[in-house]
């Protein structure tokens, strides 16, 4: 992780981003496209379908308004069409981009990763406050709340229901706010070196970089691979 010893101390509160570090599609982002692909009788190999994410994701303009859903479809489906482009889906991939956005917005798909349950006990435990900080859309909530989590977070910034998106400084100072802890006492837990990290650092919230799938380049930096390295971490720290 950057600049482990110098985590904030006291440290109040966990703020974490949702997909790649809370949660995601089950089994996994690339295992559910290609199980709608095959529905729809198109073959893929996943190991494929993720370099083509991770491909269309660096090179993604997310939108900063995500409180109108048609903006939120809007951008996923032209995701989606991006990544049947690079895997090299031929002729029109209107179709089954569709068929993705929906599959890709029902809450029942989304799950927490192993780790993320008993993480989240441990800090409650050591009095932490927690919080989410996500660009995510508004049924979000209903992902937790399924995953019985929902209670444990003492602050919600959303960015679909909030209308502004990481890296903007607005998101992280909602967080703040509602969690009633000033930046120099709360860390942010995130994937994304720019969008996460270094938005996060610009309000004085201490990053810590979470690549659970080996996709940070190594320039980006120290990180950790899950949220049991984050118990470990702090436990370590305090």
């Amino acid at each position: 992780m950057s600049d482990a010893a110098e985590m904030p101390s006291p440290l109040e509160c966990v703020f974490l981003d949702a997909g790649n570090t809370l949660l995601g599609p089950w089994p996994s982002f690339e295992g559910r496209l290609v199980e709608v692909a095959s529905r729809h009788g198109v073959s893929f190999e996943e190991a494929s379908v993720e370099a083509a994410i991770m491909a269309a994701d660096r090179e993604a303009i997310w939108p900063t308004d995500w409180t109108d859903p048609a903006t939120q479809r809007g951008f996923w489906f032209g995701f989606y069409v991006d990544v049947l482009d690079r895997l090299g889906h031929g002729g029109d991939h209107r179709e089954l981009a569709d068929a993705l956005s929906n599959a890709f917005v029902d809450p029942a798909a989304y799950k927490l990763y192993d780790d993320a349950g008993p993480a989240l006990a441990a800090l409650a435990e050591r009095g932490l406050k927690l919080g989410i900080i996500s660009n995510f859309e508004p049924w979000l909530r209903d992902v937790l709340r399924l995953e019985g989590v929902l209670d444990r977070f003492s602050a919600l910034a959303i960015s679909g229901v909030l209308g502004v998106a990481k890296p903007q400084p607005e998101i992280f100072e909602y967080a703040l706010d509602q969690a009633g802890v000033p930046a120099s006492a709360a860390i942010h837990v995130g994937d994304h070196p720019e969008v996460d990290a270094a938005g996060a650092k610009a309000v004085g919230i201490h990053p810590v970089l979470i690549d659970r799938f080996k996709r940070v380049p190594p320039e980006a930096g120290p990180r950790i691979g899950s949220l049991t390295e984050l118990v470990e971490l702090i436990d370590a720290e305090a």
